[in-house]
């Protein structure tokens, strides 16, 4: 049984290893380029959470904490690497979350957003991972360029 195992091992990471990509890499490749805030409104909210409106929303209804949305996202380090995205892996369908999914600064940042509003976040540590010990991002200011798609009730 262990020999069965270890031959097993052994043709697996042959296997990984013939591959050229590697198999665990995230490909961020389909990645829209970051929104531009130069010349858009800026709000700072009494939390640190800052935010650009990129592009207004429609309609009347507005993100409140209950809500499940529909959105597509991209969270940037400091030095303007992506770490996560929506977009990871040719993905094109929009992320289906309640408000409450994601670190605070994120979650403020959603609240009063409409249906096809664009804001890009930008998020002090102690709104993002600050508390995460360990985390690699936990010192870090990071930002989120987010596209709401739909408020689900």
């Amino acid at each position: 049984m262990n020999l069965f195992r270890l031959i097993c091992t052994v043709v697996l990471f042959g296997f990984l290893s013939s591959c050229e990509d590697d198999p665990f890499r995230v490909d961020y490749s389909s990645v829209p380029a970051p929104f531009v805030t130069e010349g858009t409104e800026r709000v700072e909210l009494p939390s640190g959470l800052v935010y650009y409106v990129v592009e207004e929303g429609v309609g009347s209804q507005e993100v409140v904490i209950r809500d499940r949305v529909l959105i597509y996202y991209t969270g940037r380090n400091s030095e303007g690497a992506i770490f996560d995205s929506s977009y990871e892996n040719g993905n094109e369908i929009p992320r289906n979350n309640n408000v409450t999914d994601f670190n605070a600064g994120f979650t403020e940042g959603l609240i009063g957003m409409k249906t096809g509003e664009k804001r890009v976040f930008v998020i002090p540590p102690e709104l993002g991972y600050g508390d995460v010990e360990g985390h690699s991002l936990q010192e870090e200011t990071i930002t989120f360029d987010v596209e709401l798609v739909a408020i689900l009730l």
